[in-house]
């Protein structure tokens, strides 16, 4: 999941502490465990494959049977087990020899009734900084802190610099991979949305080009780009994208835009001013959309 690092910093204290001290855990791009901002040598693909399953499972135990179909799916090698074993040997050698004299509570892996489990202790875990983080902003937004909201999904996007445990492969990795894309992509699509509520129009249009390039079909997205592109003063462009839209799902899908899409596109034809106050987050007291931008049953996405 390459992506860019949009011109916002994300709130203050947002609870990742301070990088470069303690024991962190990267699980986006190639999985790292940082011990006062050095890197640890993880071992084989395979273990550090069965680091980044028991990271994606906070508290939770995973029994060897489990972490058997999580790392090889169906086509199991033979001595599995032996190896979830070697593999959980060594990566307990790894933490114990790494955090060796480092303060506070360090990670390990436990043996518990129902499997392995990671203890994280006092490290810090960018995917867990990231859900909190996307959580809150997203729960801010939707009670009318747009503020808040900005800063903790801001604070959340910059922790995404890569695809998920980028190089390693594992059937639990690929479907964590699909889920944390769409879900990074829902989480930019309310930042844009907050952007437009809060009157700063041009900071959403860099968010939804960006989101364009790797859901070019969204149409929720053209949505936005074109409302956001017609309040900047950019008519034009906000027009020219409807045509390419157009364009693209007559080629590849042999469709129409969407009734939302082509009511826009009167609409900006027709320069209506309502689309200046148009919200699209769903006010605190309830309104016609819902979280997400989706539509309340029996309203057309796109109407005041």
């Amino acid at each position: 999941m390459s992506t860019v690092l949009l011109r916002h910093t994300g709130p203050d204290g947002d609870g990742d502490g301070d990088r470069s001290s303690g024991v962190r855990f990267t699980l986006f791009g190639p999985i790292q465990m940082l011990v006062d901002g050095d890197p640890v040598t993880l071992g084989p693909p395979k273990q550090r494959a069965l680091l980044a399953t028991l990271l994606l499972r906070p508290g939770l135990s995973t029994g060897t049977d489990q972490l058997i179909s999580a790392l090889w799916g169906v086509e199991q090698p033979a001595y599995a087990k032996n190896l979830v074993q070697k593999y959980v040997s060594g990566l307990r050698g790894v933490l114990a020899g790494a955090v060796a004299g480092v303060p506070g509570t360090a990670p390990e892996v436990v043996w518990t009734p129902g499997g392995y489990r990671l203890e994280t202790g006092d490290a810090v875990v960018d995917l867990h900084v990231y859900e909190r983080l996307a959580s809150e902003g997203t729960t801010m937004a939707l009670t009318g802190d747009l503020h808040g909201a900005a800063r903790h999904l801001d604070g959340a996007r910059i922790l995404v610099t890569g695809t998920l445990a980028e190089g390693l492969e594992a059937p639990v990795l690929d479907r964590e991979r699909v889920y944390r894309e769409e879900r990074f992509l829902a989480d930019m699509e309310l930042r844009a949305e907050v952007e437009l509520d809060l009157g700063r129009h041009r900071n959403a249009i860099p968010y939804l080009y960006f989101v364009l390039h790797r859901r070019p079909l969204s149409e929720r997205f053209s949505w936005l780009l074109m409302l956001a592109l017609f309040r900047a003063d950019r008519g034009g462009d906000a027009l020219s994208h409807y045509h390419g839209y157009q364009r693209r799902v007559a080629d590849e899908l042999g469709a129409d835009p969407g009734f939302a899409l082509r009511e826009l596109h009167r609409r900006i034809l027709a320069q209506d001013p309502a689309l200046m106050t148009l919200a699209t987050v769903p006010p605190p007291e309830g309104g016609r959309l819902r979280p997400g931008g989706d539509p309340a049953p029996g309203t057309p996405p796109g109407t005041p």
